[in-house]
């Protein structure tokens, strides 16, 4: 998969969709995407591949482990398969977007092998917290 990179300003619709980015969308390579709540802070997008990836890691888990269980439960019901219409457009719902805080304007960006999705608001507030240099300095890039 082509790396994922860059950020992208657009808007909701009257019916709260939006349309993946074409630069991002035709990375995924024509896989199921699916839509993944954040830490209250934006909203994953995830091929399936990567979202496999990801799930493979609770797949020990058990009853008898109730805490990691109960974590399990509360992730997985967090995601949902975007499903576009014949024009592209995919609805966010109104748990994702309450989640996520997003009323209008949002930011779509690269992470490498996933995108998320940002209110603009959140993403702007974000990115005032860490400059450029200190992000490189922190990652030793």
């Amino acid at each position: 998969m082509k790396l994922l990179s860059g950020q992208v300003s657009h808007t909701l619709d009257a019916k709260n969709r939006i349309r993946i980015p074409a630069k991002y969308k035709n990375a995924f390579e024509k896989q199921t995407l699916y839509f993944v709540s954040y830490a209250d802070k934006c909203i994953f997008v995830l091929p399936e591949s990567a979202l496999q990836a990801r799930l493979e890691r609770f797949s020990s888990i058990t009853t008898a482990e109730p805490e990691k269980l109960a974590a399990k439960r509360r992730i997985l019901s967090q995601i949902e398969e975007v499903e576009e219409d014949s024009q592209g457009r995919t609805v966010l719902s109104q748990t994702l977007r309450a989640r996520a805080g997003i009323q209008k304007d949002v930011v779509t960006v690269g992470m490498g092998d996933f995108i998320e999705i940002w209110a603009k608001e959140k993403f702007l507030a974000d990115e005032e917290e860490m400059s450029v240099a200190d992000a490189y300095e922190i990652l030793g890039f």
